[in-house]
């Protein structure tokens, strides 16, 4: 793009795509015109030379001329050329280029929206496959509980087949939200993201409540020291999702009698939701592998429950959406895990003011202050 580069730096030529073939072209006509001055020479009688002689010198300049041109008109459109290639690349191997896009004509233009749509394609891809992947994960769950429960309907006296029914049908409208949360996303991605302002405690019970089979199941415990009065401006499906898989992780890495904490803080622009289990925790080297997609950090619960290694990416996925950030520590195998959602977008308050919540524990500690202790045995 050399040829194309030095034109650019012409004044005339740096906004027009026209004006760069007009100066390709100026020589061939500054030609045509010397050839025209030869001719009305001769005709007046200032050249004497042979008419064969002008002749071939006119052609000679001519073919000289038009071979010129040519060579260069073919490398002004390098341009095109190279977005050409790189969309060519791009649905070939996924590879995203790096096309110029300081051009200011309007190839340059063209090159600047390929190369943005390329990218926002490759956004709306990713952002599809992980939609994907949300639903194949999340229907495993309440999929896998509703067959277990059917097996203990089998299995057990009749006096928890109505208690069992009433799960049943909790998973199954599970289920339903679900696939209209993610048929609203594919559908209509600017209103699935709407923001809104939702009290945290509120979507926590939620979550929590939807784990009851689960945790009664292995006789777990939920502390809780989260202040009703802390809202957080997210979109509550997508949000509660990200919870949902954390705490149903630590759920599957408890051992039965355990408890799981989990409690939040608000710092000025700031509110941190951690969640706590003392499970089976993870090794500090594998901190950030655990958030890969189908991560070799996965493992199985206590009970054998099986993990595909989605989970934590998309939750991470879900809140780096939100503008937040998900990390997750743990001191080492069998101590536990912790994971701290942070929010840096402004977090209100029912009264619109700034509020402090009491101070939760650290990593390594039960919490301080008021705790409720939920029992699900």
């Amino acid at each position: 793009m050399n040829i194309y580069n030095f034109l650019s730096r012409v004044a005339p030529a740096r906004k027009k795509y026209a004006s760069k073939f007009f100066l390709v072209v100026l020589p061939l006509i500054v030609l045509s015109i010397f050839e025209l001055a030869i001719i009305f020479m001769m005709d007046k009688g200032t050249i004497h030379w042979p008419f064969q002689r002008i002749a071939i010198l006119i052609s000679v300049l001519t073919v000289i001329g038009v071979i010129n041109i040519l060579y260069f008109f073919n490398r002004l459109v390098n341009p095109l050329r190279s977005g050409q290639e790189a969309l060519n690349k791009y649905l070939i191997s996924g590879e995203i280029p790096q096309l110029p896009v300081h051009y200011e004509d309007e190839a340059g233009v063209l090159l600047n929206d390929i190369q943005a749509t390329i990218t926002k394609l490759d956004l709306l891809l990713g952002e599809k496959s992980d939609m994907i992947d949300l639903l194949s994960h999340d229907l495993r769950s309440p999929v896998g509980r509703i067959m277990n429960l059917s097996g203990l309907i089998k299995t057990d006296d009749d006096s928890n087949k109505e208690l069992y029914a009433d799960y049943i049908t909790n998973e199954c409208k599970s289920l339903l939200r679900i696939l209209e949360n993610i048929l609203l996303m594919l559908k209509d991605d600017n209103h699935s993201f709407r923001m809104t302002n939702v009290n945290l405690k509120n979507i926590i019970d939620e979550t929590v409540g939807f784990f009851d089979f689960a945790l009664a199941e292995k006789s777990l415990s939920v502390g809780m020291a989260i202040d009703e009065s802390v809202h957080v401006i997210v979109q509550p499906e997508l949000f509660t999702q990200a919870i949902r898989n954390i705490i149903g992780n630590a759920i599957k890495f408890s051992s039965d009698g355990q408890t799981i904490y989990i409690s939040a803080r608000q710092d000025k622009e700031q509110v941190s939701l951690i969640i706590q289990d003392e499970g089976l925790g993870f090794l500090p080297a594998d901190m950030r592998k655990i958030f890969n997609r189908f991560t070799s950090a996965g493992k199985s619960g206590t009970r054998g429950e099986t993990s595909v290694g989605l989970g934590l990416y998309l939750s991470k996925k879900i809140i780096e959406r939100h503008g937040g950030k998900l990390t997750a520590y743990s001191d080492g195998i069998n101590k536990g895990a912790t994971f701290t959602i942070e929010l840096y977008r402004l977090i209100t308050t029912k009264k619109q003011g700034r509020h402090k919540m009491p101070a939760v524990r650290p990593a390594t500690a039960a919490p301080s202050g008021r705790v409720r202790i939920i029992n699900r045995r």
